[in-house]
Parts: structure tokens; C-alpha cells; sequence
């Protein structure tokens, strides 16, 4: 049972940001044209390399980008919405082309010893001193329309440093009004340009919709506002334009098309593709980018995604129908654009994972196996091997290296062939194994042997005279059985996805308006307002309400749904494996002394063994080697109940639980917990242990510990019990909120939730919906 915050869960991608509030903005200058140029198109030589290509904005900086492919280990903090995205501005800005000029003119340099006041205006404009501003605008000394002979505006400086405040005074106030669409600078550009090639949402959000900035505008390079903003590479904006002005959801009356073409013929998933940005890239393909459209060269977005070379682009456009042969005007194909980019062992495991056949012409696979089929002989093949092992390894017989290497032959050679025939039929992934049905089936096909033991060895023998042990045993071992295929095949509070566009843009719109509009609060993956503690499962492709992990023990998320059983599964699993050696070890105890078995005799000794243990080892080879793996696998099983027994009386998911003790080396203060699917990898925590649930045992004994000390004596690290955690409503409340499903009565004990419901604070709540924490008492806080 992996009880990890489901680490290998997520989406290869980095979206770390640096918060960024608009009295902080950096000052910057003004766009120049080489700074929008497009991708440069192959040379003649055929080569091409990233120098061959012009950077067309600051896209690296909040890109979807999946730097370790071939992990899902990532994480990710909020992209906030008000971020200038603009560090290496001016870098770029000299990047390509010989352009070197980062100051302005000797020509405009005079104008603003000519024009002091309109130079104080700008500087004003662009540091986001709202008081100058209207000091000079009411007494009209200066007006909002003025500009120097570039064109440039004080609108466009408040714009693209993210003064909102010095923005909407600039046009609200009645003396002197800003054109939100005046066109200036070198690429004559207008706010709105300025605004969306910096990614900030909310500057955008009220030229739009407050000032009348005409969102259909292009500058001079036929850029419009979709087009910077995917320069931009910050997804909030590119959710916000494409829900409310592309296709059936564009709520204004002049809307911007999916697929618009620059001055090049490149269309936003071009550009999406050549910055490796797999966010922009889905969401252009949930609204209907045509993977198709060719640019003047004749290359498709897929020929651009080489570019960069990130494999889930390339997988992303591969199944949204790419011509993989498609040629550019040099007659090259994907295959030869990904060799010319040195990436083509990486383009054959792109094609293999989406099930191309190199031996029919890349032409999808045709599947020997049906999917469906492939899971159940995954999931049932461990009933097999299991027996095959637990029979050959009978030592006492002789020949123990052998049947030693004989037992972990099969057992290599079981998971191998599995992993290479039955589950590419289903499943192409890194950790594929992990992610398939087969520690489920190695966990259920224990249980069945447990079971066929207990029925046809111990019943006989021992049930008149263990009859109670028998009868618990039996009824614990059913709710084991049920409770874990409940945990196994039951929804873990899937949030549903509205089907209408409008449902979500008044979502959009709500959280613009309250200053939530991020990732924090909405999903850049499932494009949904995101409930509070719920995170994103890359394997179910859906957000899970009050999300716990990923247990690839029982081949299924934890969330508000399935929790519950969960436990009950776990529990009841710890109870059944102590009962059922004392069965076991009382079965022994008949049989040595039916035998006439002697301790002190030589021939019979186990050096390590006790008498019963040695008694099920010599004549019970079988059911002491399962005995043996039970209790194996019991010990990191009772780390597991600890842990997230732990945790329920604290409030705390395992997710929340191991995001708050590794995001501090020193615990806050007081701590929020937001929804935001992230996770850093660990490498110096290995696979098995996290399997095995060991890294969140340890995590919890740790906290645990230190919260016996005060913050005092622990300098490093804050207690647990000193944190304002909002989940934390006392250890009573949280475990009644736990078990209990409404109103604190007997009968609620034995609900489970139909769709996201759930206690917090003594309340029912709807988990798909939870976008405020009840308010917790005196006592509570």
C-alpha cells in the first residue's frame, strides 16, 4: 500500500514562480520588434539548432515545461496572476539580429528635456506613483493621452508594470481619459499588448472589460492579444482569453479565433509547441487547434515542438491527430527534424508510447490483448506466481540455495514478462509497473492463499478449539475483502467537469474579481475551479476532492469518497494478519506435539526458530513461508494505521500532511493550505520506501516527536500543535468529522459518501465546492 502524497502522480511540469506584486514590479522598457520575431525557419543547410531560432518571449519562465521527462515528479506553486513576468527582458530584447539598443534615441532624449512634466508623467506612469499621477492629470498639466513622438503612453507604462491602480485612474478619471487602444512604441503596440506579453491577468481583465480595449488589435508584427499572451507563457491569461473571446464561450461581441494566424501563418499552438509549453498546448486542444495548420515555411506545430524537445508536447500532439510524415518546404518530416535536433531516440519513445508500430508503417498498434483483459491477467497473475514461490521454497528439505534462487527466478521472471507482454497493452509508461493493477494483485492473491489456508488447514483442526478467534477472524477477513475492493473500484471524489463553457467563465470570472484567480483556486490541468484541499491525479486525468494519496496497493486515488473504507481496509488488514498468526502459530503447536517433537534434540533444533516456528517450518513449508510474508509486510502496515491515524486526528490528508513539513525546513506560524497539485522530488528517498509508506511514517514520527518539545528547546523546527492549521478543529471534532457523515448519531457511522459530502468542523460539506473553511470557535483556534 504506497501511502505517499502520490508523488508519481502528477504532471511532469515546473511552474515555480516568484510572487510579484505590483509596487514591486520591476521598471522595464519598452518591446522591441526583435523581441516578438518568430521562430526563424530552417536554415538552407538542413541543420538547425536552438541558435537558428529566435526566443520569442520570456517563455521560460512560467512555462508547462517537463524538464526531466519521464517523471511525474514535480511540483509546482501557485502561479499568481499579477506577475510581470520580466526578467531578461532586456536580454531578449538584444538576443538576435544585431539589435543593441537598450536606450532610448539622442531624438527622444531631447523631447524629455523639452517636455519635463510629460517625462515626470511617464516615469510616474511606470514606477506606479498614483499620487504624481493625479496630481499632474487634475490640474491638467499633462494629458492621459499625451505621449512622446514614440507613441508610448503613460497607460502603456502603468500596463505593463502592473500599476492597476495608476491604470484605472488613468481611465476612470473624468478630466483627461487614456485610449486603451493608442498604438505605440517600435511594434506600436497598445496596452493590451503591452499587458498580455507580461501575462498579467488582472491588468488585462479590466482593459477589457472596464476601459473598451479592443481585444482583436494587432501590433506591427500582427500579433494579437492571444499571441502575447501564449508569448507570455503564463496560463491564467490564457485561460482567461481563449474562455471568454475563443469559439461557443466568448462573452463579448468581437472574439478572437482559436487558430489565428500571425504575419507568418503560425498559430498560437505553433508558438505553444515551440515553447515546450504543454499547458497552453492542452488547452488549446480542448478548444479545437487544428494540430494541421501549416505556417509559411509548411511546418506544423509539431515540427515546432522539436524545437524544444519536450515529450509530452510531442505525445500530446501525436494523439490529437498530428501527421507525423507531414513535410516541411525542405521536404523533411517529424523524423527528420528530430534528428536534425538531436532528439530522435526521444521521438521513438514518443511513438512508442502512443502505440505506433515501427513494423507497419508507424500505424497505431494493433492490441493482441484486449486492454481490459490485460489489467485482470495483471491483477491476477500474483495468485500464481505467489503459490509457485511459497511451494518451491520448502528449505528444510536441502537444496536451499537452489530453491532460493529458483523462488526469486520466478518472481523476477513473473514481474518481467508481465512488465514486457501484458501491460504495454494497457499502460506505456517509465514506471509502469508502479502504475498498473499488479501490487494490487500481489496484495489480493496473499489474502485468497491466507484465506485457502485458514479454510482447508486451520478450520479443521482448530475450530471447536480457537472457536471465537475463528469466527472474528472470519468476519475481519470478509471486511478486509470488502473494504478493499470497495477502496479499489469506488470513485474517489472525482470533482465533475461542467460541460458548458459558461459554468466555468463565471467561475473565471468570480475568482478575477475576488483576486483568486490562480492556480491555487483554479485547475491548470482539468481548466475548473479547484475546491480547497483537492489536487489533480495525472493517472485519472481529474481532480480528487480532499485529496489523501495515490496507493498503487489498492490501483486507486484516496480522496473524500474512499477514505473511509480505506481505513477500514487497513485496520481491518492489521487484525487479520495478528489473528491469523495466532492461528497459525497454534496449528504448529498441535502438530509438534502430535509429532513427538523434542527441543533438545539436535536433528530437530532451529538455531533461530521457536519450536512452534520451527514445527511450521520443517512441515509446513508453505503456509509458514506466507505466515513469513505477512508478517513482512506487517510491520511497514503498522507504520501506515500510525501515520494516518496521526494525521485524521489532526485534520490533515497525507497530501497536506507531507506538503507542510517539506516546504519549511522551520514550520510557520500559521499555515493555509491551498490545492495546488505540487510536489518536489526527493531523490534521496527511494522507491521502496515509499511503497512501503516508510518516508510518511518517518515524516510523521519526526513531527510527532517535536511536537512533545517547545519551540524553545527545537530550534529548527515548530511543533505541529503550535500551528494554525484550518483543518484543525481538535482531535475529537476531526475524528468524529472523520467517521461520522452529517449529524453525530450511530447510524451516520455506516454511510458513505454518493458524491463529495463530508464533515468538517461538525458541518456537512460538499468537498466539490469548498471554497471557504468553516470559522472555528474560542476553543478551536
Amino acid at each position: 500500500m504506497k501511502e505517499t502524497s502520490s508523488d508519481s502522480n502528477e504532471p511532469a511540469t515546473e511552474l515555480d514562480v516568484i510572487p510579484n506584486t505590483s509596487s514591486e514590479t520591476k521598471d522595464v522598457v519598452a518591446p522591441t520588434s526583435n523581441v516578438h520575431s518568430g521562430p526563424k525557419s530552417f536554415e538552407a543547410t538542413g541543420k538547425t539548432n536552438m541558435k537558428d531560432v529566435d526566443q520569442p518571449t520570456n517563455g521560460d519562465t512560467l512555462h508547462g515545461l517537463d524538464a526531466s521527462e519521464g517523471t511525474n515528479d514535480q511540483d509546482e506553486d501557485s502561479i499568481k496572476s499579477t506577475e510581470a513576468i520580466l526578467d531578461g527582458y532586456k536580454a531578449e530584447a538584444n538576443e538576435d539580429q544585431g539589435h543593441h539598443e537598450t536606450s532610448p534615441p539622442d531624438s527622444l532624449e531631447d523631447e524629455r528635456l523639452e517636455k519635463p512634466e510629460l517625462d515626470r508623467f511617464m516615469a510616474s506612469c511606470q514606477k506606479g506613483d498614483l499620487n504624481t499621477v493625479e496630481e499632474l492629470i487634475s490640474n491638467d498639466t499633462i494629458k492621459a493621452t499625451e505621449a512622446f513622438s514614440d507613441g508610448i503612453t503613460g497607460l502603456h507604462w502603468a500596463a505593463i508594470n502592473n500599476h492597476l491602480p495608476v491604470v484605472r485612474f488613468l481611465c476612470e478619471n473624468v478630466t483627461s481619459k487614456a485610449d486603451p487602444n493608442a498604438a505605440g512604441g517600435e511594434l506600436r503596440a497598445t496596452p493590451l499588448h503591452w499587458a498580455c506579453r507580461n501575462g498579467l491577468v488582472y491588468v488585462v481583465d479590466y482593459l477589457l472589460q472596464h476601459a473598451n480595449a479592443d481585444v482583436s488589435l494587432r501590433d506591427a508584427q500582427s500579433y494579437n492579444a492571444l499571441h502575447l499572451a501564449v508569448h507570455s507563457s503564463n496560463i491564467m491569461l490564457i485561460i482567461y482569453l481563449v474562455y471568454n473571446y475563443c469559439g461557443n464561450s466568448q462573452s463579448r461581441g468581437e472574439g478572437l479565433y482559436i487558430d489565428e494566424p500571425d504575419a507568418f501563418d503560425r498559430t498560437p499552438l505553433c508558438w505553444a509547441s515551440y515553447q515546450g509549453d504543454i499547458l497552453t498546448v492542452n488547452l488549446l486542444l480542448k478548444f479545437g487547434a487544428d494540430v494541421k495548420k501549416r505556417d509559411k515555411t509548411l511546418f506544423i506545430p509539431l515540427h515546432w515542438a522539436f524545437m524544444k524537445g519536450y515529450k509530452s508536447v510531442l505525445k500530446a500532439l501525436v494523439n490529437a491527430g498530428s501527421d507525423i510524415f507531414a513535410k516541411n518546404d525542405q521536404g523533411k518530416n517529424s523524423f527528420d527534424v528530430a534528428k536534425d535536433m538531436n532528439c530522435y531516440s526521444l521521438w521513438m519513445k514518443v511513438l512508442q508510447e502512443t502505440g505506433r508500430d515501427p513494423k507497419h508503417g508507424w500505424e497505431l498498434k494493433k492490441q493482441i490483448i484486449d486492454p481490459k483483459h490485460g489489467k485482470l491477467v495483471t491483477f491476477l497473475a500474483p495468485y500464481l506466481f505467489l503459490a509457485l514461490i511459497f511451494n518451491v521454497c520448502s528449505f528444510h528439505n536441502g537444496l536451499f540455495l537452489p530453491k532460493l534462487l529458483a523462488g526469486i527466478s520466478i518472481f523476477v521472471g513473473s514481474i518481467f514478462l508481465i512488465s514486457k507482454i501484458v501491460i504495454p497493452t494497457y499502460l506505456i509508461d517509465d514506471n509502469a509497473v508502479a502504475k498498473s493493477p499488479l501490487l494490487a494483485g500481489i496484495f489480493s492473491g496473499t489474502l485468497f492463499w491466507c484465506v485457502v489456508v485458514w479454510i482447508f488447514k486451520i478450520l479443521p483442526k482448530l475450530f471447536f478449539h480457537n472457536f471465537f478467534e475463528n469466527l472474528i477472524l472470519g468476519g475481519v477477513a470478509w471486511a478486509c475483502a470488502w473494504s478493499f475492493f470497495k477502496a479499489m473500484f469506488m470513485n474517489p471524489g472525482v470533482v465533475p467537469v461542467p460541460t458548458d463553457n459558461h459554468v466555468v467563465l463565471e467561475d473565471i470570472k468570480e475568482l478575477v474579481k475576488s483576486r483568486r484567480f490562480d492556480s491555487e483556486h483554479f485547475c491548470v490541468y482539468s481548466f475548473i475551479r479547484k475546491p480547497l484541499r483537492s489536487r489533480y491525479s495525472n493517472d485519472r486525468k481529474a481532480l480528487i476532492a480532499k485529496f489523501d494519496h495515490y496507493c498503487p496497493w489498492t490501483y486507486n486515488e484516496v480522496g473524500v469518497r474512499n477514505h473511509k473504507v480505506f481505513m477500514i481496509f487497513i485496520y481491518t488488514l492489521n487484525l487479520a494478519v495478528l489473528l491469523f498468526l495466532q492461528l497459525s502459530l497454534e496449528l504448529f503447536e498441535n502438530g509438534r506435539k502430535k509429532s513427538g517433537y523434542e527441543s533438545d534434540e539436535e536433528d530437530n533444533s532451529c538455531p533461530i526458530l521457536s519450536n512452534d516456528l520451527c514445527e511450521g517450518y520443517k512441515n509446513h513449508h508453505f503456509h509458514f513461508n506466507l505466515l513469513f510474508f505477512c508478517l513482512f509486510n506487517y510491520i511497514w502496515l503498522l507504520f501506515l494505521c500510525l501515520s494516518q491515524t496521526f494525521q485524521i486526528l489532526k485534520g490533515l490528508t497525507t497530501w497536506e500532511f507531507t506538503r507542510l513539513t517539506s516546504r519549511h525546513t522551520r514550520l510557520p506560524d500559521s499555515v493555509t493550505f491551498g490545492s495546488t497539485p505540487s510536489n518536489h522530488k526527493r531523490p534521496d528517498v527511494c522507491l521502496c520506501a515509499k511503497l512501503v509508506g516508510l518516508d510518511q511514517f518517518l515524516i510523521t514520527a519526526k513531527v510527532a516527536v517535536l511536537s512533545l518539545f517547545n519551540s524553545s528547546s527545537v530550534e529548527q523546527h515548530q511543533p505541529l500543535r503550535s500551528l494554525d492549521l484550518p483543518t484543525d478543529y481538535g482531535y475529537k471534532t476531526n475524528f468524529l468529522d472523520f467517521w461520522f457523515l452529517g449529524e453525530i448519531e450511530w447510524r451516520n457511522l455506516f454511510f458513505l459518501p454518493i458524491e463529495g459530502e463530508g464533515n468538517l468542523n461538525r458541518q456537512l460539506t460538499d468537498y466539490y465546492r469548498l471554497w471557504e473553511y468553516p470559522s472555528k470557535g474560542p476553543l478551536e483556534v
